[in-house]
Protein backbone atom coordinates (compact mmCIF):
# COMPACT_ATOMS: atom_id res chain seq x y z
CA UNK A 1 0.00 0.00 0.00
CA UNK A 2 1.26 3.30 -1.21
CA UNK A 3 0.02 6.42 1.32
CA UNK A 4 0.14 9.95 1.16
CA UNK A 5 -0.94 10.85 4.61
CA UNK A 6 -0.21 13.27 7.88
CA UNK A 7 1.39 12.15 10.69
CA UNK A 8 -0.12 9.40 13.37
CA UNK A 9 -0.17 9.49 16.85
CA UNK A 10 1.90 6.55 18.36
CA UNK A 11 0.25 5.97 21.50
CA UNK A 12 -3.26 5.76 19.63
CA UNK A 13 -2.00 3.64 17.12
CA UNK A 14 -0.52 1.14 19.22
CA UNK A 15 -3.77 1.22 21.17
CA UNK A 16 -5.89 0.36 18.02
CA UNK A 17 -3.33 -2.18 17.03
CA UNK A 18 -3.76 -3.91 20.30
CA UNK A 19 -7.85 -3.77 19.93
CA UNK A 20 -7.63 -5.13 16.64
CA UNK A 21 -5.46 -8.19 17.71
CA UNK A 22 -8.32 -8.90 20.68
CA UNK A 23 -10.94 -8.71 18.35
CA UNK A 24 -9.50 -11.56 16.10
CA UNK A 25 -9.11 -14.03 18.66
CA UNK A 26 -12.51 -13.26 20.02
CA UNK A 27 -14.92 -12.35 17.64
CA UNK A 28 -17.67 -14.95 15.68
CA UNK A 29 -16.76 -12.81 12.73
CA UNK A 30 -13.77 -14.03 12.55
CA UNK A 31 -13.68 -17.63 13.81
CA UNK A 32 -16.09 -18.43 11.07
CA UNK A 33 -13.89 -18.04 8.33
CA UNK A 34 -12.94 -21.90 10.10
CA UNK A 35 -16.12 -23.27 10.30
CA UNK A 36 -16.75 -26.62 7.80
CA UNK A 37 -17.96 -25.61 4.06
CA UNK A 38 -18.91 -29.11 3.24
CA UNK A 39 -22.95 -28.49 3.96
CA UNK A 40 -22.43 -24.95 1.84
CA UNK A 41 -20.94 -26.62 -0.76
CA UNK A 42 -23.55 -29.30 -1.07
CA UNK A 43 -26.35 -26.77 -1.39
CA UNK A 44 -24.19 -25.09 -3.97
CA UNK A 45 -24.03 -28.07 -5.92
CA UNK A 46 -27.53 -28.68 -6.05
CA UNK A 47 -28.26 -24.90 -7.45
CA UNK A 48 -25.48 -25.43 -10.06
CA UNK A 49 -27.97 -28.12 -11.77
CA UNK A 50 -30.21 -25.00 -12.82
CA UNK A 51 -29.88 -22.59 -15.69
CA UNK A 52 -30.16 -19.29 -13.81
CA UNK A 53 -30.29 -18.97 -9.64
CA UNK A 54 -32.37 -15.80 -8.56
CA UNK A 55 -31.34 -14.44 -5.40
CA UNK A 56 -33.28 -12.58 -2.93
CA UNK A 57 -32.20 -9.89 -0.39
CA UNK A 58 -31.29 -6.57 0.54
CA UNK A 59 -27.78 -4.66 2.12
CA UNK A 60 -25.51 -6.99 3.83
CA UNK A 61 -27.90 -10.37 2.80
CA UNK A 62 -26.58 -9.64 -0.72
CA UNK A 63 -23.99 -7.08 -1.35
CA UNK A 64 -21.07 -9.62 -0.05
CA UNK A 65 -22.05 -11.99 -2.49
CA UNK A 66 -22.66 -9.96 -5.65
CA UNK A 67 -18.77 -8.41 -4.70
CA UNK A 68 -17.53 -12.12 -4.86
CA UNK A 69 -19.75 -13.27 -7.80
CA UNK A 70 -18.37 -10.61 -9.81
CA UNK A 71 -15.44 -12.41 -10.15
CA UNK A 72 -17.76 -15.13 -12.02
CA UNK A 73 -16.11 -16.05 -15.57
CA UNK A 74 -18.35 -19.09 -17.20
CA UNK A 75 -22.00 -18.17 -17.95
CA UNK A 76 -23.85 -20.55 -16.27
CA UNK A 77 -25.63 -20.84 -14.09
CA UNK A 78 -26.71 -16.95 -14.64
CA UNK A 79 -26.92 -15.17 -11.12
CA UNK A 80 -29.79 -12.65 -10.71
CA UNK A 81 -29.26 -10.87 -7.18
CA UNK A 82 -32.91 -9.05 -6.75
CA UNK A 83 -31.96 -6.89 -3.63
CA UNK A 84 -34.72 -3.92 -4.49
CA UNK A 85 -38.42 -4.06 -4.09
CA UNK A 86 -38.61 -1.87 -7.49
CA UNK A 87 -41.58 -4.05 -8.93
CA UNK A 88 -40.68 -3.03 -12.97
CA UNK A 89 -36.69 -4.45 -12.49
CA UNK A 90 -38.27 -7.40 -10.58
CA UNK A 91 -40.69 -8.17 -13.30
CA UNK A 92 -38.05 -7.68 -15.98
CA UNK A 93 -35.76 -10.18 -14.32
CA UNK A 94 -38.74 -13.03 -13.53
CA UNK A 95 -40.17 -12.78 -16.96
CA UNK A 96 -36.66 -13.66 -18.51
CA UNK A 97 -36.48 -17.04 -16.62
CA UNK A 98 -38.09 -20.26 -16.64
CA UNK A 99 -39.49 -21.29 -13.33
CA UNK A 100 -38.71 -25.40 -13.67
CA UNK A 101 -34.63 -24.05 -14.56
CA UNK A 102 -34.73 -21.37 -11.59
CA UNK A 103 -33.29 -21.95 -8.47
CA UNK A 104 -34.57 -19.19 -5.98
CA UNK A 105 -32.44 -18.22 -2.70
CA UNK A 106 -33.52 -16.10 0.06
CA UNK A 107 -31.27 -14.67 2.38
CA UNK A 108 -32.51 -12.65 5.66
CA UNK A 109 -30.38 -12.38 8.91
CA UNK A 110 -33.03 -11.99 11.14
CA UNK A 111 -35.87 -13.37 8.75
CA UNK A 112 -38.15 -10.42 9.32
CA UNK A 113 -36.57 -8.40 6.60
CA UNK A 114 -40.41 -6.87 4.94
CA UNK A 115 -38.30 -6.42 1.12
CA UNK A 116 -37.31 -9.99 1.52
CA UNK A 117 -40.44 -11.65 2.98
CA UNK A 118 -42.73 -9.52 0.02
CA UNK A 119 -39.77 -10.90 -2.55
CA UNK A 120 -40.21 -14.41 -1.61
CA UNK A 121 -43.61 -14.71 -1.00
CA UNK A 122 -44.30 -12.74 -4.75
CA UNK A 123 -41.34 -15.63 -6.11
CA UNK A 124 -43.41 -18.78 -3.94
CA UNK A 125 -46.40 -17.92 -6.18
CA UNK A 126 -45.02 -17.66 -9.89
CA UNK A 127 -43.77 -21.13 -8.97
CA UNK A 128 -46.46 -22.72 -7.46
CA UNK A 129 -46.54 -25.10 -10.19
CA UNK A 130 -42.73 -26.72 -9.56
CA UNK A 131 -41.92 -28.76 -6.79
CA UNK A 132 -41.31 -25.56 -4.51
CA UNK A 133 -38.68 -27.64 -1.99
CA UNK A 134 -36.13 -28.41 -5.39
CA UNK A 135 -36.39 -24.79 -6.35
CA UNK A 136 -35.98 -22.92 -2.78
CA UNK A 137 -33.83 -22.27 -0.03
CA UNK A 138 -34.33 -19.86 2.47
CA UNK A 139 -31.25 -18.74 4.70
CA UNK A 140 -31.62 -16.67 8.15
CA UNK A 141 -30.71 -17.03 11.80
CA UNK A 142 -32.26 -19.95 13.77
CA UNK A 143 -35.52 -19.82 15.72
CA UNK A 144 -38.76 -18.41 15.01
CA UNK A 145 -39.09 -15.55 12.62
CA UNK A 146 -41.23 -14.76 9.36
CA UNK A 147 -39.20 -16.30 7.19
CA UNK A 148 -39.35 -19.81 9.19
CA UNK A 149 -42.59 -19.44 9.19
CA UNK A 150 -42.90 -18.82 5.19
CA UNK A 151 -40.23 -22.15 4.76
CA UNK A 152 -43.00 -24.18 7.21
CA UNK A 153 -45.69 -23.61 5.87
CA UNK A 154 -44.46 -24.47 1.76
CA UNK A 155 -41.72 -27.74 3.39
CA UNK A 156 -38.91 -25.18 1.98
CA UNK A 157 -35.05 -26.26 3.09
CA UNK A 158 -33.39 -23.92 5.19
CA UNK A 159 -29.55 -23.18 6.14
CA UNK A 160 -28.61 -20.87 9.04
CA UNK A 161 -27.11 -17.61 9.11
CA UNK A 162 -24.68 -17.45 12.08
CA UNK A 163 -26.63 -15.28 14.85
CA UNK A 164 -23.76 -13.41 16.32
CA UNK A 165 -22.41 -12.18 12.48
CA UNK A 166 -24.29 -9.06 11.12
CA UNK A 167 -25.25 -9.01 8.11
CA UNK A 168 -22.40 -6.42 6.57
CA UNK A 169 -19.79 -8.28 8.13
CA UNK A 170 -21.06 -11.54 7.04
CA UNK A 171 -19.13 -12.13 3.01
CA UNK A 172 -17.50 -15.19 4.78
CA UNK A 173 -20.49 -16.97 5.76
CA UNK A 174 -23.30 -18.70 3.75
CA UNK A 175 -24.09 -15.20 2.33
CA UNK A 176 -21.34 -14.99 0.65
CA UNK A 177 -20.04 -18.83 0.10
CA UNK A 178 -23.09 -20.07 -1.24
CA UNK A 179 -23.39 -17.91 -4.27
CA UNK A 180 -19.76 -18.14 -4.37
CA UNK A 181 -19.97 -21.94 -4.87
CA UNK A 182 -22.88 -21.71 -7.30
CA UNK A 183 -20.90 -19.03 -9.35
CA UNK A 184 -17.82 -21.57 -9.62
CA UNK A 185 -15.50 -19.63 -7.36
CA UNK A 186 -13.30 -21.26 -4.90
CA UNK A 187 -14.66 -20.33 -1.56
CA UNK A 188 -11.92 -21.83 0.00
CA UNK A 189 -9.01 -19.70 -1.69
CA UNK A 190 -11.05 -16.71 -1.24
CA UNK A 191 -11.30 -17.54 2.93
CA UNK A 192 -7.66 -18.45 2.87
CA UNK A 193 -7.03 -14.35 2.05
CA UNK A 194 -9.29 -13.35 4.49
CA UNK A 195 -7.14 -15.94 6.94
CA UNK A 196 -3.77 -14.50 5.41
CA UNK A 197 -4.67 -10.98 6.68
CA UNK A 198 -5.17 -12.50 10.05
CA UNK A 199 -2.54 -14.19 10.44
CA UNK A 200 -0.26 -11.09 9.46
CA UNK A 201 -2.19 -9.01 11.94
CA UNK A 202 -1.59 -11.01 15.14
CA UNK A 203 2.76 -10.10 14.48
CA UNK A 204 2.17 -7.21 13.09
CA UNK A 205 3.73 -3.61 14.02
CA UNK A 206 2.21 -0.08 13.18
CA UNK A 207 3.06 0.10 10.23
CA UNK A 208 3.02 -3.40 9.07
CA UNK A 209 -0.77 -3.65 9.03
CA UNK A 210 -2.03 -1.23 5.99
CA UNK A 211 -5.87 -1.36 7.63
CA UNK A 212 -4.56 0.34 10.82
CA UNK A 213 -2.73 2.88 8.56
CA UNK A 214 -5.35 3.37 6.78
CA UNK A 215 -7.79 3.92 9.56
CA UNK A 216 -5.27 6.13 11.48
CA UNK A 217 -5.12 8.55 8.53
CA UNK A 218 -8.38 8.82 7.66
CA UNK A 219 -9.11 9.76 11.47
CA UNK A 220 -6.44 12.42 11.74
CA UNK A 221 -7.52 13.92 8.09
CA UNK A 222 -11.15 13.61 9.74
CA UNK A 223 -10.20 15.90 12.51
CA UNK A 224 -9.01 18.41 9.70
CA UNK A 225 -12.29 18.60 8.19
CA UNK A 226 -11.93 15.70 5.55
CA UNK A 227 -15.44 13.78 5.89
CA UNK A 228 -15.48 12.06 2.57
CA UNK A 229 -13.60 8.81 1.54
CA UNK A 230 -13.77 8.49 -2.41
CA UNK A 231 -12.85 4.50 -3.38
CA UNK A 232 -11.54 4.60 -6.95
CA UNK A 233 -11.66 1.30 -8.62
CA UNK A 234 -10.11 0.52 -11.65
CA UNK A 235 -11.51 -2.96 -12.60
CA UNK A 236 -15.34 -3.17 -13.54
CA UNK A 237 -15.48 -6.91 -11.66
CA UNK A 238 -14.31 -4.79 -8.00
CA UNK A 239 -17.22 -1.93 -8.45
CA UNK A 240 -19.90 -4.04 -6.84
CA UNK A 241 -17.01 -4.24 -4.18
CA UNK A 242 -17.44 -1.04 -3.58
CA UNK A 243 -21.04 -0.85 -3.32
CA UNK A 244 -20.06 -3.30 -0.46
CA UNK A 245 -17.66 -1.19 1.06
CA UNK A 246 -19.93 1.61 1.35
CA UNK A 247 -22.13 -0.28 3.07
CA UNK A 248 -19.80 -1.87 5.25
CA UNK A 249 -18.24 1.99 5.76
CA UNK A 250 -21.14 3.80 6.00
CA UNK A 251 -23.60 1.56 8.35
CA UNK A 252 -20.55 0.90 10.30
CA UNK A 253 -19.29 4.23 11.36
CA UNK A 254 -22.07 7.04 10.69
CA UNK A 255 -23.30 7.41 14.28
CA UNK A 256 -23.17 9.45 17.40
CA UNK A 257 -20.53 8.39 19.98
CA UNK A 258 -20.79 7.66 23.51
CA UNK A 259 -21.31 11.70 24.27
CA UNK A 260 -23.68 11.79 21.73
CA UNK A 261 -21.43 13.67 19.03
CA UNK A 262 -22.47 12.23 15.34
CA UNK A 263 -19.36 10.85 13.28
CA UNK A 264 -18.14 9.39 10.54
CA UNK A 265 -17.04 9.54 6.51
CA UNK A 266 -19.15 9.38 3.56
CA UNK A 267 -18.55 6.91 1.39
CA UNK A 268 -18.31 7.40 -2.13
CA UNK A 269 -17.43 4.95 -5.40
CA UNK A 270 -15.96 5.83 -8.08
CA UNK A 271 -15.15 3.53 -11.50
CA UNK A 272 -11.61 4.57 -13.24
CA UNK A 273 -11.39 5.31 -16.02
CA UNK A 274 -14.99 6.23 -16.46
CA UNK A 275 -15.27 8.71 -13.58
CA UNK A 276 -11.86 10.47 -14.55
CA UNK A 277 -14.58 12.45 -16.93
CA UNK A 278 -17.28 12.97 -14.33
CA UNK A 279 -16.17 13.54 -11.20
CA UNK A 280 -12.67 14.36 -11.24
CA UNK A 281 -13.21 17.66 -12.10
CA UNK A 282 -14.49 18.28 -8.48
CA UNK A 283 -12.43 16.01 -6.78
CA UNK A 284 -9.44 18.41 -8.12
CA UNK A 285 -11.24 21.99 -7.63
CA UNK A 286 -13.66 21.59 -5.16
CA UNK A 287 -13.49 21.00 -1.49
CA UNK A 288 -10.71 19.68 -0.05
CA UNK A 289 -12.68 17.50 2.05
CA UNK A 290 -12.51 14.07 0.78
CA UNK A 291 -9.39 11.48 1.19
CA UNK A 292 -8.82 8.83 -1.94
CA UNK A 293 -8.41 5.43 -1.65
CA UNK A 294 -7.31 4.24 -5.90
CA UNK A 295 -7.55 0.56 -6.24
CA UNK A 296 -5.61 -0.47 -8.92
CA UNK A 297 -4.89 -3.98 -10.75
CA UNK A 298 -1.65 -4.93 -12.76
CA UNK A 299 -2.86 -8.18 -14.48
CA UNK A 300 -4.53 -6.88 -17.38
CA UNK A 301 -6.49 -9.25 -19.87
CA UNK A 302 -4.76 -9.54 -22.89
CA UNK A 303 -6.21 -8.42 -26.14
CA UNK A 304 -3.94 -7.34 -29.10
CA UNK A 305 -2.45 -4.05 -29.94
CA UNK A 306 -4.08 -1.49 -32.02
CA UNK A 307 -2.53 -0.01 -35.15
CA UNK A 308 -2.85 3.38 -35.85
CA UNK A 309 0.43 4.20 -37.43
CA UNK A 310 -1.33 5.23 -40.55
CA UNK A 311 -3.63 8.17 -38.72
CA UNK A 312 -2.48 11.59 -37.92
CA UNK A 313 -4.26 13.17 -35.51
CA UNK A 314 -1.89 12.70 -32.31
CA UNK A 315 -4.93 11.10 -30.40
CA UNK A 316 -4.79 8.46 -32.72
CA UNK A 317 -0.83 7.80 -33.08
CA UNK A 318 -0.59 8.16 -29.76
CA UNK A 319 -2.37 4.84 -29.78
CA UNK A 320 -0.01 3.10 -31.86
CA UNK A 321 0.95 -0.34 -31.25
CA UNK A 322 -0.59 -0.37 -27.84
CA UNK A 323 -3.61 -2.66 -25.67
CA UNK A 324 -6.10 -1.68 -23.88
CA UNK A 325 -4.71 -2.92 -20.73
CA UNK A 326 -1.89 -0.43 -21.16
CA UNK A 327 -3.92 2.46 -21.78
CA UNK A 328 -5.64 1.02 -18.02
CA UNK A 329 -2.18 1.00 -16.62
CA UNK A 330 -1.44 4.52 -18.05
CA UNK A 331 -4.41 6.30 -16.85
CA UNK A 332 -4.23 4.39 -13.40
CA UNK A 333 -1.09 6.26 -12.55
CA UNK A 334 -2.57 9.52 -14.09
CA UNK A 335 -4.73 9.43 -11.82
CA UNK A 336 -3.05 9.12 -8.75
CA UNK A 337 0.29 11.46 -9.73
CA UNK A 338 -2.56 14.00 -10.70
CA UNK A 339 -4.18 13.82 -7.06
CA UNK A 340 -0.40 14.10 -5.30
CA UNK A 341 0.03 17.12 -7.28
CA UNK A 342 -2.91 18.61 -6.42
CA UNK A 343 -1.86 17.55 -3.04
CA UNK A 344 -5.27 15.33 -2.18
CA UNK A 345 -4.21 12.83 0.61
CA UNK A 346 -4.88 9.45 -1.13
CA UNK A 347 -3.42 5.77 -0.92
CA UNK A 348 -2.98 3.48 -3.54
CA UNK A 349 -4.18 -0.48 -3.00
CA UNK A 350 -2.42 -2.43 -5.13
CA UNK A 351 -3.67 -5.74 -6.70
CA UNK A 352 -1.49 -7.70 -8.87
CA UNK A 353 -3.88 -9.59 -10.23
CA UNK A 354 -7.25 -10.60 -9.12
CA UNK A 355 -8.23 -14.05 -8.00
CA UNK A 356 -10.69 -15.41 -4.99
CA UNK A 357 -7.92 -15.30 -2.90
CA UNK A 358 -6.76 -11.18 -3.70
CA UNK A 359 -10.32 -10.81 -3.06
CA UNK A 360 -10.68 -12.35 0.13
CA UNK A 361 -7.87 -10.65 1.55
CA UNK A 362 -8.99 -7.13 0.22
CA UNK A 363 -12.32 -7.54 2.06
CA UNK A 364 -10.38 -8.86 5.35
CA UNK A 365 -8.46 -5.56 4.66
CA UNK A 366 -11.75 -3.54 4.35
CA UNK A 367 -13.37 -4.86 7.42
CA UNK A 368 -10.31 -4.42 9.70
CA UNK A 369 -10.34 -1.14 8.49
CA UNK A 370 -13.71 -0.23 9.34
CA UNK A 371 -13.49 -2.04 12.83
CA UNK A 372 -9.85 0.43 13.98
CA UNK A 373 -11.88 3.62 12.30
CA UNK A 374 -14.78 2.60 14.77
CA UNK A 375 -12.36 2.40 17.10
CA UNK A 376 -10.87 5.68 16.92
CA UNK A 377 -14.10 7.77 16.47
CA UNK A 378 -15.58 5.66 19.36
CA UNK A 379 -18.81 4.26 18.35
CA UNK A 380 -20.40 1.15 18.43
CA UNK A 381 -19.51 -0.51 14.44
CA UNK A 382 -22.10 -3.32 14.76
CA UNK A 383 -25.33 -1.44 15.57
CA UNK A 384 -27.57 0.60 12.82
CA UNK A 385 -30.05 2.36 15.15
CA UNK A 386 -31.01 4.72 12.57
CA UNK A 387 -31.93 2.48 10.05
CA UNK A 388 -34.10 0.52 12.69
CA UNK A 389 -36.28 3.52 12.65
CA UNK A 390 -36.77 3.87 9.26
CA UNK A 391 -37.93 0.10 9.01
CA UNK A 392 -40.48 0.69 11.94
CA UNK A 393 -41.88 3.82 10.23
CA UNK A 394 -42.10 1.58 6.72
CA UNK A 395 -43.73 -0.81 8.13
CA UNK A 396 -46.32 1.29 10.39
CA UNK A 397 -47.24 3.56 7.02
CA UNK A 398 -47.52 -0.26 5.01
CA UNK A 399 -50.50 -0.65 7.51
CA UNK A 400 -52.38 2.77 7.66
CA UNK A 401 -55.26 2.13 5.05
Amino acid sequence: MNTNHPSIDPLQAEQTLYYLQQLVTTLPLFKQLNDDLTLIKKKADHFRQFKDVVILGTGGSSLGGQAITALQESLSPRLHFLDNIDAHTFANTIQNVSPSQTGVIAISKSGNTAETLMQLLTCIDIWQDTPLAHHFLVVSEPGENAIREIATKFSLPTLDHPDDVGGRFSAFTVVGMLPAFIAGIDGHSLRQGARDVLANLQGATVHDCPALVGALTQASLYRQGVNQSVLFTYCDRLQLLASWYCQLWAESIGKKNSAGHPQGTTPIKAAGATDQHSQLQLYLDGPRDKFFTVLTLTQQHALKSVQTGFFQQPALTTLHNKTMGQLMIAEQKATIDTLKLNNCPLRELKLEQLTPKSLGSLMMHFILETLAMAYLLEVNPFDQPAVEQGKKLALEYLCKP
